[in-house]
């Protein structure tokens, strides 16, 4: 039972994550976050023309398999960007708290 506990936990982090990275584009397209490494900007840029283009590893016609290594890189990139992600978070927080102050 404590190993299912850990896949809700991934799961729900990695859900977290991906809703954080939504943000984060809409806040660095409007402007308001340029705090983020060339780096990590081409790693979300790579993913997000990797998810749109329907030529990849395994084509996304073939429904629920073809969206299979889309998710892969979407987590990947989430997972390479996690360290980014979690200082916009901390800034967002503190804009937050500034703005309610």
């Amino acid at each position: 039972m404590g190993n299912n506990i850990y896949k809700y936990n991934m799961l729900y982090r990695i859900f977290q994550d991906f809703k954080l990275l939504i943000s984060l584009i809409k806040d660095y397209w409007a402007g308001e976050y340029r705090k983020i490494p060339y780096w990590s900007i081409a790693v979300i840029l790579f993913t997000c023309l990797y998810i749109i283009n329907p030529f990849d590893l395994i084509p996304d016609y073939i429904l629920g398999i073809g969206q299979i290594d889309d998710v892969l890189i979407l987590i990947l990139c989430l997972y390479l960007i996690e360290k980014d992600l979690h200082k916009y978070q901390e800034w967002k927080m503190n804009r937050k708290i500034n703005n309610n102050s």
